[in-house]
């Protein structure tokens, strides 16, 4: 009767304070973080603790659920996914920085539109305090869209004047001074614009110039490093240095680019050469030698956008691959090139996808076959892909490729899925259990996907017991099993499986409209949880009622 009157209580959970964590429960021997469970004799079908209430007699028999026998030699299922990826800086930003997508209330459209209409009101107005504020709103509701953000300014500069490119710089200026928008922020979107600068030609023809006067301005205003020079696709250099008298607009600026222009055409050549006999001797050794006497280290993302386009000319793929693979990871792990020059070169070959695929019809398979092998051997990072797909970059063929390495990297990439990736995941997981009724399976589905922040396993307990009371009495025994099933190898923690349970009740009003039985079915969770020990007879805390 206590135990019923504290699970009648937990209706009125929306009210209460949320509990924080506690110690966990001392573990049971045999590695399990249960002692012996309730055991009730076997039944077919439904357990009457999930049946309508009209079904059931008022004797109780809500607290009927039978929960799932514990297997005493069943222990620990050891993890199966690989170690995370080092988070390392580069000047794309760190792991940490790259991992913020969209809220799910905002879209890309509404994102881009608000920028836009606020880039309009900044070039009429001129009030770079205003701008500043304006940003600083729309970044802390989207505060992984910086990116995006600095692409739509520059875009509208673009397809203004010399004035507003001027008046771009400043703002970025203040932006930066403020940490409003961070210079990793700016990099991506000016190698956002390095990428398609072809393609925005065409709507503006002074896009080459514009995209120069603004990177050569925030380089002179400390936004981005000077080295960023060298990363400028030598097309885009040349087509703003041919224009006369956009030349002499630049003044030193055009030094500097002349200086760049000159250097990468002098490596783009040695780098050739370096390539060419390493793919012929396949020698590692000899290939950094080549390396380390050219220097010129600024520019060795061309050196991995040469490799990887020449190991797709190989007259054996998979060879190929092989080669260019060790010839990575020795040359990153001994210093010769860095994570940026990987990420660099990476950029370019989605960039360029489309045209490599008129010489080489199958570019695309073979840049998902190399980015799978390098994400694998941890030389770059599901992060830094991910953000690559954000900024669209190599547009639609980039995409698909982005998009089929994620689907062959999964013990990587579902350790980092987006907001909306993630509901999606966990909703087909707990679709397919209900179909299976394999637990272990269900156990290998949450390893792929940890670490889980809190408010994430949460999500999971709350959806699998909430999916469950949607489709019926079965679904519910299976789901009370699955729970107790992962609280006993240790795939959910005890504070995870209470928080499950304080968003369940958080979120019983919305339930209700669905599901009008979701109290009684709520109770019977909670009855059953604390019978088979994952859950304690103390909770909810008397404090969060």
């Amino acid at each position: 009767q206590a135990i019923l009157a504290l699970s009648r209580a937990q209706v009125v959970r929306g009210r209460r304070r949320r509990r924080p964590p506690g110690p966990s429960p001392p573990a049971a021997s045999g590695g399990h973080l249960l002692g012996s469970g309730v055991r009730a004799a076997p039944r077919q079908g439904p357990s009457p603790a999930f049946s309508p209430p009209q079904a059931r007699s008022m004797s109780g028999s809500v607290l009927t659920c039978q929960a799932p026998e514990e297997d005493p030699a069943a222990g620990r299922q050891p993890a199966q996914h690989g170690p995370p990826a080092e988070v390392r800086q580069s000047t794309f930003g760190n792991d940490d920085e790259l991992l913020d997508d969209l809220p799910p209330s905002w879209t890309l459209q509404r994102f881009q539109s608000d920028v836009t209409g606020a880039m309009k009101e900044y070039f009429i107005a001129l009030v770079v305090d205003d701008a500043v504020c304006r940003a600083r709103e729309l970044l802390a509701d989207c505060r992984g869209e910086a990116d995006e953000f600095a692409v739509v300014a520059i875009r509208a500069a673009i397809d203004r004047d010399e004035a507003a490119q001027r008046a771009i710089v400043e703002l970025f200026k203040a932006l930066n001074r403020s940490s409003v928008v961070e210079t990793t922020a700016v990099v991506r979107a000016l190698e956002k614009l390095f990428c398609t600068w072809e393609d925005v030609a065409i709507d503006a023809p002074k896009a080459p110039q514009a995209i120069l006067t603004i990177l050569i301005g925030c380089v002179a205003g400390g936004v981005v490093s000077r080295d960023l020079l060298t990363k400028i696709p030598e097309g885009l250099m040349n087509a703003g240095l041919s224009k006369p008298e956009f030349a002499a607009q630049l003044g030193e600026g055009r030094d500097m680019l002349a200086t760049a222009a000159a250097e990468l055409k002098e490596f783009k050549a040695k780098a050739a050469s370096c390539i060419d006999e390493y793919f012929v001797a396949l020698s590692v050794d000899e290939a950094e030698s080549r390396l380390e006497q050219i220097g010129m280290k600024s520019y060795l993302h061309e050196f991995v956008k040469k490799a990887i386009v020449a190991s797709f000319s190989h007259s054996d793929p998979a060879k190929g691959r092989e080669a260019l693979s060790g010839l990575f990871e020795q040359l990153t792990r001994n210093g010769v090139i860095s994570r940026d020059d990987l990420q660099w070169g990476i950029t370019r070959l989605l960039g360029q996808l489309e045209d490599l695929e008129l010489d080489c019809p199958h570019a695309s398979e073979l840049a998902v076959e190399l980015l799978a092998n390098l994400v694998g051997d941890e030389l770059i990072s599901v992060l830094f892909l991910r953000r690559c797909r954000q900024l669209r970059i190599g547009g639609p063929t980039g995409l698909r490729v982005l998009d089929t390495v994620q689907r062959r990297t999964p013990e990587y990439c579902k350790k980092h899925l987006g907001t909306q990736q993630f509901k999606k995941e966990l909703h087909t997981m707990i679709i397919e259990y209900f179909n299976s009724g394999d637990e272990a399976e269900f156990g290998r589905c949450v390893r792929d996907l940890a670490p889980l922040a809190a408010e994430r396993s949460a999500e999971l307990i709350r959806k699998v017991m909430a999916l469950a009371m949607e489709r019926g009495g079965a679904e519910c025994e299976q789901a009370l099993k699955l729970l107790v099933w992962l609280c006993r190898h240790e795939e959910i923690t005890p504070e995870s499986l209470e928080h499950g349970f304080d968003d369940l009740y958080r979120c019983m009003p919305d339930l209700l409209l669905d599901v009008p039985d979701a109290e009684e079915m709520a109770r019977a969770f909670v009855v059953e949880a604390k019978k088979a020990k994952v859950l304690r007879r103390e909770w909810p805390d008397p404090a969060e009622l």
